[in-house]
């Protein structure tokens, strides 16, 4: 396990050693350099002895945890972390580690526990990310289905598509055709397939879209984007059919008329396209919709 799977950076890791530089720890600073380059074994050496003389040393004790869980000894990362927590420490990598030794020797019950009493420690988005990323597999692993589908809700509240949708299917998995978790499965993947398509990625777009129309399959927004996505590629018999399908569920929508009109234009069929346009313009007027109705009065002029 790698540093900066509990630390973004040695910045904040060692935000506390000058309060402790006068405090007689001469060694803190040798061990510190030895986590940071990996060396797990020889932090631990130099910790030891100045754990012995200050064995209320929080920061050490920490270390200590979280070099023997890179070292893949759990239950020894249990009982330095441990002590950590009792000497009252206030850093989040102290309960993500804890956390982390609990689940990786099964005892999800313990991992949710010193996950929740560490919550109030993680500040930044990405301790959030761990915590929730952790909780939400030990809750998984306990086959708590409504505190997994809550993690996988918080994941899409946080626009992390991918870890929501990762969360909501495992919690269907608990619970298949649960209602709720499969509209945020449609939601995720529809928001992923909207970035996909504003980064002109239209391919991926599609087949993103298609999947949240799965989840939600009356969901007319699915299909008017899918139809955005065909148009950018011209594929405009493709975008009718799809519009015509947002249409059945969104039927006073002057966006989905104005866009079916722009399809039949671009496939030269004036009438329908006129037809769509003045539907459009009677549901929402607009000077754009003026427009594109005088434009094509005046091809069928010709």
């Amino acid at each position: 396990m790698k540093f900066s799977r509990f630390f973004p950076s040695l910045v904040r890791f060692l935000g506390v050693l000058v309060v402790l530089a006068g405090s007689g720890l001469a060694d803190y600073k040798q061990a510190v350099q030895y986590y940071s380059q990996q060396r797990y074994d020889k932090a631990i050496q130099e910790l030891k002895p100045e754990l012995d003389l200050n064995p209320e040393w929080e920061f050490g004790h920490r270390l200590m945890g979280l070099s023997y869980l890179s070292l893949k000894n759990n239950a020894l990362a249990i009982a330095s972390l441990t002590r950590a927590v009792q000497l009252k420490s206030t850093a989040f990598p102290t309960y993500q580690g804890l956390g982390q030794a609990y689940f990786n020797m099964q005892k999800f019950d313990n991992c949710v526990q010193i996950l929740n009493q560490g919550e109030q420690f993680a500040k930044t988005s990405e301790d959030k990310y761990k915590l929730y990323h952790l909780r939400g597999s030990a809750y998984y692993r306990l086959e708590k289905f409504n505190e997994a589908v809550n993690v996988g809700i918080v994941f899409y509240s946080l626009n992390r598509q991918d870890e929501a949708i990762q969360a909501l299917q495992r919690a269907l998995a608990l619970k298949p055709g649960h209602n709720a978790t499969v509209e945020f499965l449609g939601k995720a993947h529809f928001k992923k397939g909207v970035t996909a398509l504003s980064a002109k990625q239209y391919g991926q777009a599609i087949d993103l879209l298609r999947k949240a129309r799965d989840y939600t399959p009356k969901d007319g927004y699915i299909y008017y984007n899918i139809a955005e996505a065909y148009l950018f590629q011209k594929n405009f018999g493709e975008a009718e059919k799809a519009l015509n399908q947002a249409l059945e569920l969104m039927p006073r929508s002057a966006e989905v008329f104005q866009r079916i009109g722009l399809v039949y234009e671009k496939q030269k069929r004036w009438d329908l396209a006129l037809n769509a346009y003045h539907k459009a313009y009677d549901l929402n007027p607009s000077d754009g919709l003026k427009e594109a109705i005088a434009r094509v009065n005046e091809v069928k002029k010709r």
